[in-house]
Formats: C-alpha cells, sequence, structure tokens
C-alpha cells in the first residue's frame, strides 16, 4: 500500500535495496517524489547502504497519451539516478481476477500478456538491465 508510515520506514531503514513500482499516473508520480526524498533522508541518516534496483512502471496502457507522458515524466527527472526499467508491466483484468483467486498472474494465467511482462522484467532485473 502506498504509504509512508512508520512500517515503511522500518522497513527502508532495515532493506539493502529497493524496487518502486509505480502507476503511470499524475498522483504516482507527485508521491514518488516524496517516496525518494524519504529515502535519500533515510540513507543519509539512517541506512547509508540502501541502493536502488530501479523504477517499474505497473499498470501501463501503451496506447493512452497518459501512460507515454508520465514515462516520459518519470524517466526525464530520475533516469540520470535511478534506473527505470524498459519493461513496463501492461493494466490487465486478469491481474485482479489473479489475486482474487490468491495466486500470482503467472500461475493463473501464464499466457496473459501481464504475466509475460513480469517474466521479461525479471529477466531484465537478474540480468541488471539486459533484456
Amino acid at each position: 500500500m502506498p504509504s509512508l508510515g512508520l512500517m515503511t520506514l522500518n522497513v527502508l531503514a532495515a532493506c539493502d535495496s529497493v524496487l518502486i513500482p509505480a502507476t503511470p499516473e499524475y498522483l504516482s508520480v507527485k508521491g514518488l517524489e516524496l517516496l525518494l526524498r524519504t529515502i535519500f533522508k533515510l540513507k543519509k541518516r539512517i541506512n547509508p547502504n540502501i541502493s536502488f534496483e530501479g523504477i517499474l512502471l505497473t499498470m501501463f496502457e501503451e496506447k493512452t497519451n497518459l501512460s507515454k507522458n508520465m514515462f516520459e515524466m518519470i524517466e526525464e527527472s530520475y533516469g540520470e539516478h535511478i534506473r527505470v526499467f524498459d519493461t513496463k508491466i501492461p493494466k490487465s483484468v486478469k491481474v485482479g481476477e489473479a489475486n482474487l483467486q490468491s495466486k500470482s498472474i503467472v500461475d493463473y494465467m501464464p499466457t496473459n500478456k501481464a504475466a509475460i511482462a513480469y517474466q521479461a522484467f525479471t529477466k531484465e532485473l537478474i540480468n541488471n538491465g539486459q533484456k
């Protein structure tokens, strides 16, 4: 859940690295700014070893200008310092159905576009940015 409460702060204080999922919407991008500011403060004061795996766009709709514009905004604002993954997880109703069944999308429907994208993202993450 998007929150900068005590639990999130404690997790950030104890972790080695962070992977930041973000939706391509204006308020999500503004929240990303606050989250990054908080992480940098924690890095400076409490956990100097924290690193960024990168920013992963989820619920991405390739055909909408909003998704494209928000991706560009994230890339321009943070791409120089934090990796923005090439893989984008597309929006899919099947992800919600999988959640309802208490399954991952890969288990629920491995041929779904979101499942395929999550598998591509996993490869990109493991291969350090190489698809």
